[in-house]
Order: C-alpha cells, then sequence, then structure tokens
C-alpha cells in the first residue's frame, strides 16, 4: 500500500469507485455464472429429449443479455486496475515520469471511447425502443437489454474520469504512487 499521504477528497472518491468497481465486477461473475448453469440446463435438457426434457426456450437469447450486461459490469473493474492491454516493453527504460505519462495517455483515449460509446448506446437505446424490435423466440424487448447497458455505462464513464484524476495526481507527485506501488490491485 501506498505510504504517501494524498487528500482526503480524492481517497473519498477513491473508495467510492474501488466499492462500485467491485460490487460491478461481483455482478458480472454472477451474470456469469447464470449464463453458464443456463447453457449447462439446455445442453442437458437437449441430451434428454428421449426421456422428455428439452432445451432451456430462448436460451441463446438470454445468455447474449447476461453475457453483455456481464461485460459492462466488469468494465470498471478492469479500468480502475489497468486491466486493459498495454505495452510497457518500450515504455519501462525512461522510467516512472514516462510511464505515468503513458499511462494518462492511454486513460484519456479510453475514457474518450467510453464516452463516444456512451453516446452511441443511448441513441442505440433509444432507437431500440422506437422500433419495439422483440427478440425472436421469447419476445423480450431488445430496449431492456440496451437499457441496461446504458445505465451500466455510467459507472464505466465515472470510472474512466477517475482514473484520469489518479494519473494527474501521479504526475503532479511526479509518478511518486507509481514508484512506490506498481499497480493498483
Amino acid at each position: 500500500m501506498t505510504t504517501a499521504v494524498y487528500h482526503p477528497l480524492f481517497l473519498r472518491v477513491q473508495r467510492l469507485v474501488e466499492g462500485m468497481a467491485g460490487m460491478l465486477a461481483i455482478l458480472s461473475g454472477v451474470l456469469l455464472i447464470i449464463a453458464i448453469l443456463l447453457t449447462t440446463v439446455s445442453i442437458i435438457g437437449r441430451m434428454m429429449t428421449s426421456i422428455g426434457l428439452s432445451a432451456v426456450p430462448g436460451d441463446y437469447e438470454l445468455v447474449q443479455i447476461f453475457c453483455g450486461l456481464a461485460v459492462f459490469s466488469f468494465m470498471p473493474y478492469c479500468q480502475l486496475k489497468r486491466g486493459h492491454v498495454s505495452v510497457d516493453l518500450f515504455i519501462a527504460p525512461f522510467g516512472v515520469k514516462a510511464k505515468v505519462w503513458t499511462q494518462l495517455l492511454g486513460d484519456m483515449v479510453v475514457t474518450g471511447l467510453f464516452c463516444l460509446l456512451a453516446w452511441r448506446h443511448f441513441e442505440g437505446t433509444i432507437d431500440k425502443f422506437d422500433y419495439q424490435e422483440t427478440t425472436f423466440i421469447l419476445q423480450i424487448p431488445v430496449w431492456w437489454a440496451f437499457a441496461g447497458a446504458m445505465v451500466l455505462f455510467c459507472p464505466i464513464v465515472v470510472t474512466g474520469l477517475f482514473t484520469l484524476w489518479r494519473d494527474i495526481v501521479d504526475i503532479i507527485r511526479g509518478g511518486q504512487a507509481d514508484a512506490e506501488e506498481e499497480d493498483y490491485s
């Protein structure tokens, strides 16, 4: 753990963002477990048609929804823990300051993409609502899943903005936090 002293507001926001990201990561795991169980039950049902069992109706539709929401749920945790792909091989020889500047640049790009995707996803949600498109088998309105994902974009963008703040604090501190603690796990 970093021994450096941070502003109380920063620490408060960090705790909130970490708590939110952690809860959403747990939700992501639960959604994936539900998708796995649903798939397993459906496969077993298909194998046992001779005794009157069958696949779960709409299993593909439900698994798509659960897996999509799981990805959006896990994204804040991934961003917070620097889980996105990065190439430190070329930056390492230039020292800690170069690393924190490239992290800032990377987080700016990722946060910008999050904002762009959130905006376009919002537009897509409105379109799905306007056209009242439904899934083929279960007739679930597609906009429900889009709206759920749209809600999850809010913590994704908030986490992206927090990581930018964290990077700026690291730069102001001369990369001290990064030197003391290699990652934010």
